[in-house]
């Protein structure tokens, strides 16, 4: 059996190529009801792992900025009264559904934010198939077929049965992935092509199958 694979914006022979899709995520920190003491700026990250660390900015008053490694709880004390910007950088594929708030701290109280983190489900929907899978031309050494392109798709992966042990092991996708030509075949052989199509996130479509015979 032969495999080969088109990936948009790249013809392929032989080889896998895989994506992976990212989810974006914005949002606004929160800032919890809670009397911190004065010149006070604590910032509670949830939604991590005990042993996964994200990176915090805090930018302030008069130049003021310091980026630190959080798990759980970040307390900075004797600041100067004003308002606070807290960035929170994404962690992997988590993404803080509040990234970023501006809060006051002041000389008799401080202020209390809270990140949460969510890691987004794994996209599992398959791309839809191809679809007019169709014999455009044959002879008896060449077979040229064509289909139709899905929308969500990054490759398109086909393979070939049959034939003899004469046949050569490669054929060849078109630059735009709708269509193959396969040369140097045997006269009078039958073969099976089948065509699938895979996302960004590595899922497959259902096969798509047709048999044709090279001329005698």
């Amino acid at each position: 059996m032969s495999t080969r694979y088109w990936r948009r914006g790249l013809a392929l022979i032989g080889g896998v190529l895989l994506g992976i899709g990212m989810v974006t995520a914005p949002g606004t920190a929160t800032v919890a009801a809670k009397t911190v003491p004065g010149r006070t700026l604590v910032v509670v990250v949830n939604g991590l792992g005990p042993q996964t660390t994200v990176k915090v900015k805090v930018k302030g008053p008069k130049k003021y900025v310091r980026t630190l490694r959080a798990s759980g709880r970040i307390r900075l004390t004797q600041l100067r009264p004003g308002r606070y910007q807290v960035i929170a950088k994404r962690a992997g594929k988590a993404r803080p559904t509040d990234r970023v708030q501006t809060v006051r701290v002041r000389k008799a109280k401080g202020a209390k934010v809270r990140v949460t983190y969510r890691t987004p489900k794994p996209d599992t929907t398959a791309p839809d198939p191809v679809t007019n899978l169709r014999l455009v031309d044959r002879t008896s050494t060449s077979i040229r077929l064509a289909w139709r392109l899905p929308e969500d798709l990054l490759e398109v992966k086909v393979e070939r049965s049959g034939g003899t042990s004469l046949d050569p092991l490669d054929f060849q996708l078109n630059d735009a992935g709708d269509g193959l030509t396969d040369t140097g075949l045997s006269p009078n052989a039958t073969y099976t092509y089948r065509v699938a199509t895979l996302d960004e996130a590595g899922n497959q479509s259902g096969w798509e199958s047709i048999t044709v015979s090279t001329l005698a």
